[in-house]
């Protein structure tokens, strides 16, 4: 599906995502059980279903990707870019069966927790994708760490640099951390230090 845009921005988001992912028809109900969102990727568990309820005989889903429980519903993920533009607001939506790129693979594990086993290649390597980004976003960085790239960055003053010391310093009434090059002794600032790669050393 491509980008679907209002002329107006809902009053409240999580409302509308709550909308768009819910729904009926003859053959299924479907309704979100948690929604979440990282800047303006939103995240939905979204429960489907069927009517009559009933299970296949391999226990899966009508589609065959997601492996059903006793009254053949499951629980699935959705995702939806956003946009805002022009005063108007607009979004993308897909599911993990569709393998969404690594920019929209951070939803929490608590989302994770809700959705059923699946048998779909793409939605378990999305899956896999989220829970290695959360553990990036966990591991701890405190002031004395050095640390390793697993690229070089370049700088505003030139400067390529890979290795540096983690400290804290205060600036006015602030204090910041501040990454300091093994390399010149120049402090710099790197901005989403917890999702890129690199090691301790």
């Amino acid at each position: 599906m491509g980008w679907l845009v209002y002329n107006h921005t809902p009053s409240c988001i999580r409302d509308e995502i709550a909308r768009l992912c819910g729904g009926e028809d003859d053959d299924r109900r479907s309704y979100p059980v948690l929604i979440s969102h990282k800047g303006s990727v939103w995240y939905a568990a979204v429960r489907s279903e069927p009517k009559p309820a009933g299970r296949r005989e391999d226990g899966l889903c009508p589609y065959g990707d997601y492996v059903t429980d006793a009254t053949g519903g499951y629980v699935f993920a959705a995702i939806f870019l956003t946009t805002t533009q022009g005063g108007g607001w607009g979004y993308k939506s897909m599911t993990e069966t569709a393998g969404p790129t690594d920019a929209a693979a951070h939803a929490p594990e608590k989302l994770l927790s809700l959705l059923s086993e699946t048998v779909n290649d793409h939605a378990s390597d999305w899956r896999q994708r989220c829970r290695s980004h959360a553990a990036k976003e966990r591991r701890p960085l405190k002031p004395g760490d050095v640390i390793r790239l697993a690229e070089p960055l370049r700088f505003t003053d030139g400067a390529e640099l890979q290795t540096f010391r983690v400290a804290r310093i205060r600036y006015g009434r602030l204090n910041r951390t501040v990454f300091i090059s093994t390399d010149n002794g120049g402090h710099y600032r790197i901005s989403n230090i917890r999702t890129r790669d690199w090691t301790r050393i």
